[in-house]
């Protein structure tokens, strides 16, 4: 009987330490991407230099990807459309990729505006063209399966009710 409480007693332990472990280093067991809880409870713009677009998709639904840049004079003037899509659906998965060529400028903007986007910088156009090589043009919205294939594109500025029939996968 005394073995066998010793025995319980080491695994025990031992499964104590691997948990405390995993939640020490902060594992993905215990807890999904970051940046995109943060950015999908709508608390904080989020700026990630992270160009590995499937880390960011959403694996059970779609995801709406919007290539954008503060330069952009067209991008601008959709900005307060998207940001009301974005506030009005604060959990669908919208990713921002912005092709500024300065973190500060964005953050800046994201700030001035309050907006509380998730943004991934992307100044070499490296996710665009993975996605889509050769297509160029901002803004320009993609709207992606959860298995990270395009079922939707649209070239140019979106109003609120365009973001709303786009994610809903109607041609505008």
């Amino acid at each position: 009987m005394k073995k066998r409480l010793i025995i319980i007693s080491t695994i025990f332990i031992l499964m104590t330490i691997v948990i405390y472990t995993l939640l020490y280093f902060k594992t993905d067991i215990f807890k999904p991407n970051k940046d995109i809880t943060i950015a999908k409870n709508r608390k904080s713009y989020v700026i990630s230099e992270d160009k590995n677009l499937s880390n960011f998709t959403n694996k059970d639904d779609k995801t709406l990807i919007v290539f954008w840049a503060t330069w952009c004079s067209h991008c601008v003037d959709e900005a307060e459309a998207l940001n009301e899509y974005i506030s009005s659906n604060p959990y669908k998965s919208i990713i921002i990729i912005s092709h500024d060529n300065n973190k500060d400028d964005l953050k800046n903007y994201l700030e001035e505006n309050g907006y509380n986007w998730f943004v991934i910088l992307d100044s070499e156009k490296t996710i665009r063209e993975n996605l889509e090589p050769g297509s160029t043009g901002i803004p320009s919205s993609y709207l992606l399966d959860k298995n990270g294939k395009i079922i939707n594109f649209h070239k140019g500025k979106l109003t609120t009710d365009e973001f709303t029939s786009f994610f809903n996968e109607v041609e505008i």
